[in-house]
């Protein structure tokens, strides 16, 4: 590689880094256009493109990558990202399952958490794209999954409890929201979720007491604030 060239890279690198888009991306084509035909130089392109809301022109760079190197798991979960948000469920739901078979047959070793994170990620991305489906059994499952790989992932913990009660599962939502508390007392979105699983119930009393204490635990939950106004309002007056 020419010295321009590797000039052109480590400049593009850098300012995207700095979340300076616009002059990475000028870089970092000025590097393609020179012959620098690697795969994370196209998967960075993807970002930016993503970053903007070009989708199309996002899958593109990311397929250049995934064409340059076949094992690029990134690339191929940003892909499959991507292809969701433009409504390409199953074309999503190929990228994603290409990126889970390059993880097993390299296999996951429990001491590398970097790895054992970004297949909880995979299992929890599958889960959305299920969830955007209706699909909320295959969802969970994706879910426990990824629970299954990293059990300390308190966000996983409170989507597989929505799932759960969006699939009409509330007893179960119910049980696993009560565990995570036992472990983490004070987390205010799985307290959040335990507020709405007694307000649907009919519990009124023990949903408040939730939502207040989600509140105390994060006094800028909005959504909280709105739980509770909307118990208020059911209040019969004098």
């Amino acid at each position: 590689m020419s010295r321009k060239l590797a000039g052109l890279i480590r400049s593009g690198k850098n300012a995207f880094g700095k979340m300076d888009y616009r002059r990475a991306e000028r870089h970092l084509r000025a590097a393609v256009e020179g012959g620098a035909e690697y795969p994370d130089i196209h998967y960075t392109l993807g970002l930016i493109e993503h970053q903007r809301g070009n989708y199309r022109q996002a899958v593109e760079q990311f397929e250049k990558a995934v064409t340059l190197n076949p094992d690029y798991t990134e690339a191929l979960l940003s892909l499959s990202i991507t292809l969701n948000d433009m409504g390409l469920y199953e074309e999503a739901r190929t990228a994603y399952d290409r990126a889970s078979m390059i993880l097993s047959r390299h296999g996951v070793p429990p001491e590398r958490n970097m790895v054992r994170g970004r297949l909880a990620n995979l299992h929890k991305e599958l889960g959305e794209l299920y969830l955007a489906l209706g699909q909320h059994d295959e969802a969970i499952s994706e879910y426990r999954k990824a629970l299954s790989v990293a059990p300390g992932y308190p966000d996983l913990r409170v989507r597989l409890v929505s799932a759960l009660r969006e699939a009409g599962h509330p007893e179960q939502a119910l049980a696993e929201v009560e565990a995570f508390l036992s472990e983490s007392p004070g987390n205010a979105a799985a307290l959040t979720q335990k507020g709405i699983l007694m307000y649907l119930s009919g519990n009124r009393a023990k949903a408040r007491h939730a939502w207040e204490e989600a509140l105390y635990r994060d006094p800028l939950n909005r959504v909280v604030q709105v739980y509770l106004n909307t118990l208020n309002r059911e209040q019969p007056s004098g």
